[in-house]
């Protein structure tokens, strides 16, 4: 009899609590939040200091039960610190902003230009800890606002866009590569001051512009220094740790040769020769000969293939230390984390030189040591 109680009572708990369970709770939270998915931030004009820009995606049009073209509404709000105007915006919708999914901050370059208003916006930030800490960190030549007000044609939300562009483009264009997350930003700019923010801009004027990726900024003492255009920016994309899908092309004859990496792997590190530190870069990349113009009597025998794999790793090597060079003397910027990596690795030699980082940075000699391997010409010859 006890037993057959004990049983009976069993079954109703698990009955309530598949009833609990069962409960819509995500909905009723949904409803209730308000999903801030983009963030743009400027200097405010007036005796405001900061003008917040945000997108707030609309659940019910994402979830298809609306016009999907407004499946965000952008919200506008000034306040004499990036705290309060944050908190503006709470109070121009029902829902409370929820940053949990936030994917990009956009900085204005008027705010990357105000030693003040960056350090804040770095300390704000970091302080929120409802923020999604990897979310991209955008820069722009433009005003926040007026990236967050133009639509890219494959997505209407800003945030969604820039988090697909970057899962889907890893190396393939140099501005793919440089990603920068929130974490990263602050980590940065409170260890060095300085941090390498990949920048957006608009292509085109009215309800035409287009959103574009392309180069970087430079920050160095909380302060915006300037912009590396994309073209500058080839070498980079060698220093990742993996450069698959990453295309160089050489001239040869009267026509040219593309090489497809389609896997690389690089090592960085460090080394005492004649009384100056040395940053060795060893790079090994693999891959095939995507494409070529048509030559006659041109064949990929054993010679021209150890040519061509020479050839290329020049080319590699030379962009390397182009890259490499302008970091190193027009912005003394550590953009490839060397710091950290000695640190990390050789605590020996961090205890000699990582006091004064960037005299040393600056007076490092690169040693770029690449070999390339050509596995598959895609030749019928």
């Amino acid at each position: 009899m006890q037993n057959t109680k004990f049983f009976s009572k069993f079954i109703v708990i698990g009955v309530l609590l598949l009833a609990i369970m069962s409960f819509n709770w995500d909905r009723i939270e949904l409803e209730g939040r308000a999903f801030a998915i983009t963030i743009g931030i400027d200097a405010a004009e007036g005796d405001e200091a900061f003008e917040v820009s945000m997108s707030i995606a609309d659940v019910a049009a994402m979830e298809g039960q609306g016009n999907s073209d407004d499946a965000a509404t952008l919200r506008i709000a000034c306040g004499e610190s990036l705290a309060r105007a944050m908190g503006q915006i709470d109070a121009k919708i029902s829902g409370k902003v929820y940053y949990g999914h936030t994917k990009a901050v956009v900085l204005g370059e008027s705010v990357l230009a105000d030693e003040n208003l960056l350090r804040e916006v770095v300390d704000t930030l970091s302080r929120k800890n409802d923020i999604n800490i990897k979310c991209i960190v955008m820069a722009t030549d433009a005003s926040a606002k007026d990236i967050l007000e133009a639509k890219p044609q494959e997505q209407s939300l800003l945030g969604l866009y820039l988090s697909g562009f970057y899962n889907n483009n890893n190396a393939n264009t140099a501005a793919s590569v440089v990603k920068l997350d929130l974490e990263g930003l602050v980590t940065s700019l409170q260890n060095d001051h300085s941090a390498v923010i990949p920048k957006i801009t608009l292509d085109g004027e009215g309800e035409e512009a287009e959103v574009t990726i392309s180069g970087v900024a430079i920050v160095r003492d909380f302060t915006l220094a300037d912009y590396i255009p994309e073209d500058d920016m080839a070498g980079f994309l060698w220093l990742m740790e993996n450069s698959a899908g990453a295309q160089i092309a050489i001239d040869e004859g009267d026509g040219h040769i593309t090489f497809l990496v389609q896997k690389s792997k690089v090592r960085l590190g460090f080394e005492e020769a004649g009384g100056q530190l040395h940053c060795t870069a060893r790079l090994h990349a693999e891959g095939s000969i995507e494409g070529a113009r048509f030559m006659d009597d041109y064949f990929f025998d054993y010679q021209t293939m150890q040519k061509l794999q020479e050839e290329f790793a020049q080319k590699i090597r030379d962009e390397i230390e182009e890259v490499f060079g302008i970091f190193q003397h027009d912005f003394g910027v550590d953009g490839f984390g060397l710091k950290e990596l000695m640190r990390k690795k050789y605590p020996r030699l961090y205890e000699v030189y990582g006091t004064d980082w960037r005299n040393t940075f600056e007076n490092m000699v690169l040693v770029a040591d690449v070999d390339v391997l050509i596995r598959n010409t895609g030749s019928i010859k």
